[in-house]
């Protein structure tokens, strides 16, 4: 049962669910072929939680699990990723968060695929993104972004979702330092 707590709360927090948030980019530092460490930003951390429980438990995911708990550093080593820091932060009136890991394995980072020479990453074609510094191909069923093997710093900001709407309320107001 705890089990199944946590990999809901792993979805709640990154997809889906009452936490939203702006956009999130990501830095991945290639060390060699398929090895490195990534750097995720997560910017504007918000809920649209519609009552106080969902509230707070949104509060609980972001605040106790996500940037505090071992349990969510063992649940993203299970993902390959070994966590090298995290925090939360505010900037102006935005909660964002960070978290920094390194991995044994490129797809372990968004199913970001290499193919010698080439990394790519497949989206959707809703997915929205701000930036990137590969090419980027859109056909009808889906995007890519494209990087040439010659580049060690592999870099996109994907938008999430409006957070300056009704219904969505920030979190930074319950962040204590």
């Amino acid at each position: 049962m705890k089990k199944l707590f946590v990999l809901f709360a792993i979805s709640t927090f990154l997809f889906n669910g009452c936490i939203v948030f702006k956009s999130v980019s990501y830095e991945i530092t290639i060390i060699d072929d398929i090895r490195g460490s990534s750097f995720v930003t997560i910017e504007d951390i918000s809920t649209d939680a519609q009552s106080e429980e969902e509230l707070n438990n949104d509060k609980e995911i972001v605040f106790n699990y996500a940037a505090e708990s071992n349990d969510f550093i063992k649940d993203l080593e299970i993902e390959g990723k070994k966590v090298i820091s995290r925090k939360l932060y505010l900037e102006g009136d935005k909660l964002n968060g960070m978290i920094s890991y390194e991995f044994d394995d490129i797809t372990e980072v968004e199913s970001i695929q290499f193919d010698d020479p080439y990394y790519f990453l497949t989206l959707s074609p809703e997915d929205s993104i701000i930036s990137t510094n590969g090419q980027t191909f859109e056909y009808d069923e889906y995007k890519r972004i494209v990087w040439d093997k010659s580049l060690k710093t592999l870099k996109f900001k994907m938008f999430s979702e409006e957070t300056k709407r009704n219904g969505v309320k920030s979190l930074a107001p319950y962040f204590k330092k």
